[in-house]
This record gives structure tokens, sequence and C-alpha cells, in this order.
């Protein structure tokens, strides 16, 4: 684990935790190309759910999380501020939470794209043509954000549950504005993937029986689009959580060139 402690959010707090990275590095000498990578929002999250036996299964795999320093899985002031667009507000929540900063998302970018980026990879021979990003939920809102801003930020993107309800016509607005002007400038890949029990806390009506509509609504609209290639998974019997580490197989095999 390696602590950033010079590189902040500008909206961040100075009682904010700071940025915490961690890294999942070969034992064997890289290739000549460098390593492909995945970067995993929610790192503290993802790394503890990671197994030992998943990452033997991708021995030729840096893993890289991007997280905050907290014994705690989800630092959710960090991940309401970088990981929602302005406009998005995250629902309130039962622990009278509701005033968190939210959209920052915007300044997040840079600071992963750039000086976070350079101090995970600094020591790794990786190969950029090869980084794959992975998120979760809110994080998966984000990834699938990213993808259409920044089409060639990293070579592939996983979006697992992400949260499609949180303001729904603004994320419709950039996709409408953003994908289908790429299809010319290289293929993006995409893999996404819902649990078939996900129910948001609070929600009325009975334990659902697939994926949302809105899940499959935007695997249809991408598939249509020149240049997007979309691969896709409903996690039987998942709950939104447990969509978390359910996901990690598949991604981790999706992120290995």
């Amino acid at each position: 684990m390696l602590d950033i402690e010079d590189i902040a959010h500008p909206m961040a707090d100075v009682s904010d935790a700071p940025y915490r990275i961690f890294r999942a590095v070969p034992r064997t000498p890289a290739p000549v190309d460098g390593w492909p990578v995945l970067y995993m929002l929610d790192g503290n999250a993802a790394f503890d759910f990671l197994s030992a036996e998943q990452l033997a299964d991708v021995p030729e795999l840096v893993l890289i999380g991007i997280g905050q320093r907290t014994d705690e899985q989800f630092d959710r002031t960090a991940r309401a501020r970088d990981l929602s667009f302005p406009d998005q507000t995250e629902r309130p929540s039962a622990t009278g939470n509701e005033d968190r900063a939210t959209g920052g998302a915007p300044e997040f970018i840079p600071l992963l794209l750039q000086g976070l980026r350079e101090r995970a990879e600094a020591g790794v021979a990786i190969n950029p043509a090869k980084r794959t990003i992975w998120g979760h939920s809110l994080a998966g809102l984000f990834v699938l954000n990213l993808m259409v801003l920044h089409p060639h930020s990293f070579a592939r993107f996983a979006a697992i549950s992400p949260s499609l309800w949180l303001n729904p016509e603004q994320f419709d607005r950039i996709l409408e504005a953003g994908l289908p002007h790429h299809s010319k400038s290289g293929l993006i890949r995409l893999y996404l993937a819902s649990g078939n029990r996900e129910k948001r806390t609070g929600s009325q009506g009975p334990i659902p029986t697939d994926a949302p509509a809105t899940f499959h609504a935007l695997v249809a609209r991408l598939s249509k689009i020149d240049g997007v290639e979309v691969s896709h998974q409903v996690y039987d019997g998942a709950k939104h959580i447990a969509s978390l580490p359910t996901s990690l197989g598949p991604v981790l095999r999706f992120a290995t060139f």
C-alpha cells in the first residue's frame, strides 16, 4: 500500500482521508511491451474481496486499487465527491450524511489519469495500451461516464451494477453527445454486468428476478453504436453488493489481453 499525501481533490477537506494505492504485481519478469493492468475504483473494498486463488489465475496481470487511507471498505465521503458529476447526488442515507460534497468527478478524472496513475505505475513496467478500469455501483456509473468523455483513457472498461438511477437524464445527455461521435476513433471495449436480485434500499415491491430494465436498455443502446464492443452478464442470485465480488473473476479475465 502507498498513501499519497500530496495529491488531493480540490473539494477535499483537510480532515478527509488521503488517497491510498493498492498494488498486486506479478513476480516474474515483465513482457517486453509491459504488463496489462487493471485499475479498481473503491480499491479498499476491491482488494478486500480479491482472493489468492483469483490472483493466481491471472499471473501476468497487474492490479491497482485506488482507495483511501481507511480501515473501512468504502470511504463514503470520498466516493460521493470523486465519482459523481455535477447535478448528481447520492440518495440520502440513513446515517444522516446527506450533506456530503458531490459533483467532483470532473476534477477527479485528471487526478486519476495523471498524478495517481503516475504514482501507481512507478517502478512497474506497464503496457499503456493494455489498461482496464473497473467500478461497481456509483463507481460503475463513473466508469461509463469516463468511457464516454475520455474513450481512450483506458483500453477496456468494466461497469458493474452501475447506478443508472442517479440522474439518468444527465447521463443520457452525456451519452448522446459522446459515443456516437467516437465510432471512427478506435474500438471501445466494455464489460457490463448486474445481479438479477438488485433492489435499491427502501424501494417497494418484490425482490426482482432479472437485472434492472435500465441495464438491459443500456446494453441494447450501446450495442447499436459502431465502434463499441459490449459484452454483458447477469449474475444469477446476486444482490447489489454481491455483484461486486461476483464480478472479480470475469473482470480479471476481461483485463487479461
